[in-house]
């Protein structure tokens, strides 16, 4: 029984590693966006509520330059859905998400640009051209918003048309099974932002692609890094029996 005992605290604890691992490597590869519900355009609005559970969720998913945030992204069959959450060092910074190309600022690139003063809108539907580098779309699609708090946390909700026909504009006409470039990009202390250290210019993009699901159920690294940690408590359980056990025939002999 004592061998059946280790063998399982060993099977444990090499499967709460494998998990471990999975999160990992799942968290900077492919970023899948299940089937959801609308999410109405009162409701992006800067802050992070209930529309948002049946959104895959990623909690350390990296971003340009430097740090890491908290992603959620879903569809409805006719919008994208993507909310982002990190601490910024500066409440004068703007994000860009850019689809299509992993090379920053692709000129055959589509972006949604949240927060840069030098633009008169909190949320512009983008596209990229190389020089300047940031064209303001003549059809804005979608609804965008941001909010940073007192401590320079910052929220970022996107609703953007999966086929908004716009060509002019470089919109993807995003279809089920197929996957997408994804790039997340922030500055505090570039072009259109100010009082922080961080300078996209100086990045090298992290790779990342969003893939459009059939599947109406989310994807939660969280509930994997949860399972990982169930999977060790159990086998240290075992591990205490064990030597609860040994301790026990030690008296007894």
């Amino acid at each position: 029984m004592k061998n059946l005992y280790r063998f399982v605290v060993v099977a444990l604890l090499t499967a709460a590693f494998l998990t471990s691992m999975n999160i990992a490597r799942a968290d900077q590869a492919v970023l899948v966006c299940c089937n959801g519900t609308a999410i109405p355009d009162a409701q992006i609005d800067g802050r992070i509520g209930s529309e948002w559970n049946d959104a895959s969720i990623y909690p350390n998913i990296s971003i340009d330059p430097q740090g890491t945030g908290q992603l959620w992204v879903k569809d409805d069959g006719t919008y994208l859905y993507i909310a982002l959450q990190f601490q910024a060092d500066s409440s004068k910074s703007w994000v860009c998400f850019q689809f299509g190309n992993t090379t920053c600022m692709s000129t055959s690139a589509d972006g949604a640009l949240f927060g840069d003063s030098n633009y008169p809108n909190v949320y512009e539907d983008i596209s990229f051209n190389g020089n300047p580098g940031v064209v303001i779309d003549q059809h804005q699609d979608g609804v965008g918003a941001m909010v940073v708090n007192g401590s320079n946390y910052v929220t970022v909700e996107l609703k953007k048309p999966l086929n908004s026909g716009d060509t002019t504009g470089k919109d993807i006409d995003w279809t089920v099974g197929q996957s997408y470039a994804f790039l997340i990009e922030w500055d505090s202390n570039g072009g259109g932002s100010s009082g922080g250290t961080t300078n996209h210019s100086l990045q090298t993009s992290t790779t990342k692609t969003v893939l459009l699901s059939a599947n109406s159920v989310p994807e939660f690294p969280s509930l994997a890094l949860l399972m990982c940690a169930l999977l060790t408590v159990i086998a240290l359980a075992l591990l205490v029996k064990i030597r609860k056990s040994r301790f026990s025939v030690g008296l007894t002999s």
